[in-house]
This record gives C-alpha cells, sequence and structure tokens, in this order.
C-alpha cells in the first residue's frame, strides 16, 4: 500500500492557460459570457479553484488582453497576470508562468493546470484528482471521461523542473513534450483518473449558435 502523503510538503498553485489566438472561437475566450452564467469565462475558472485554498492563481495571456483580465480579478488576492506573446503552444505557456510562480509560491509542490475555456468543471471533480495526486505525488494527474482526455491537469513541479528547458523550445503543446519525455525514460508516464463529470472535457472551441 503507499505511504500515506505528507500534507505539509506540498503547496498547490493554480495556471490558468488563455494566450491562444481563439480564431475559432471569434473572439477572446477569456472574456466572453456563455451559457446561463452571466461571469466571464476566465473568473469561472478562477472561482472554481477558489474554494481549494491554492494560491496564487497565475493567469498567463496576451499583453492585448491582460488589462481585461486583470480587471476581472481585481478584487481576489493572489491572483497575478503574466502575459506571453499569443499561441496556442501551451508548453511555452506553461514556461512563462514558471518565473512568475517561482517568484509568488517559492516551493511550490504541484501547479493545477487549467484552458480558460474548460470552466463547468465540478468541484467533486477537483477533489478526486486532489486525493489521487496526493497517493501519487511525483506522477502527472489528470481526469479522463469517457475515454477521453481532460482538464484540469496537475503537474508536479519536479516533472516541470525537469522538462522546463524543452517548454522554452517546443512549439506545440505541452502533452507532445511529456510524451516524448515519457517516452525517453526521464520522467514517469501520466495517470488518468475516469471521473464521471463530462466538464472535464467540455472546451468552447466555437462560440455557441
Amino acid at each position: 500500500m503507499a505511504a500515506a502523503p505528507d500534507p505539509a510538503s506540498r503547496r498547490d498553485v493554480v495556471v490558468v492557460m488563455c494566450r491562444g489566438e481563439s480564431r475559432r472561437f471569434g473572439g477572446p475566450k477569456a472574456l466572453a459570457v456563455l451559457d446561463d452564467d452571466p461571469r466571464p469565462l476566465l473568473r469561472r475558472v478562477v472561482d472554481l479553484h477558489a474554494g481549494t485554498g491554492y494560491a496564487p492563481v497565475v493567469i498567463v495571456t496576451t499583453g492585448e488582453l491582460a488589462p481585461g483580465c486583470a480587471a476581472l480579478v481585481a478584487n481576489l488576492p493572489d491572483v497575478r497576470v503574466t502575459t506571453a506573446p499569443g499561441g496556442g503552444d501551451t508548453a511555452r505557456t506553461l514556461a512563462a508562468a514558471w518565473d512568475v510562480l517561482a517568484e509568488l509560491a517559492p516551493g511550490w509542490s504541484h501547479a493545477w493546470l487549467h484552458p480558460v475555456d474548460v470552466p463547468t468543471i465540478s468541484a467533486a471533480t477537483l477533489a478526486q484528482l486532489a486525493v489521487v495526486s496526493g497517493l501519487m505525488p511525483d506522477r502527472q494527474v489528470r481526469p479522463g471521461w469517457n475515454g477521453r482526455p481532460g482538464h484540469p491537469v496537475v503537474l508536479p513541479a519536479r516533472v516541470f523542473a525537469e522538462l522546463l528547458a524543452d517548454a522554452r523550445t517546443s512549439p506545440g503543446p505541452w502533452r507532445v513534450v511529456l510524451e516524448g519525455a515519457v517516452r525517453a525514460g526521464r520522467v514517469p508516464g501520466p495517470v488518468t483518473v475516469a471521473v464521471a463529470d463530462p466538464g472535464v472535457v467540455l472546451d468552447h472551441d466555437v462560440r455557441p449558435a
């Protein structure tokens, strides 16, 4: 049986990724209001994590969108907006978050990586992922629904540090960086947790008609 995790050794933080160009969506997703919720997508994602106690929250966006994003979270403590050139390459998004996390949360142990266009996830799902990550702290953990991988992803700082140089230069998704490192034996493979929450795969790539 796995040893019980030591909660004192953990410091979880959140990275909200919203520097994609949103061409198919037709406008900035972070500021968009959809469905029956009056909150913009960015605020919905940040509010989802607010009850977890994980801090800080780092929002990675573009220079153009930064003022609007900052205005949406101006009343919240421990939230920082940082910028990087636009693009959907999530590996570089994470690399942009690294220095900010090192400044705001020295010694952080795990980052919850959450795309801004995946806002409809239950608190119960976050709790389920937290339990698995606590039992397997050296593994990347992500939810899966109906055989499809979803978000958010819980990324150990040690894995992040090992692959940081790759992330800084990769023009593509973090998933590709991670898969290459797993094949090379540099880091352990990720763990997918089956959840009963379709929200983990419900991303808003296009604006509802």
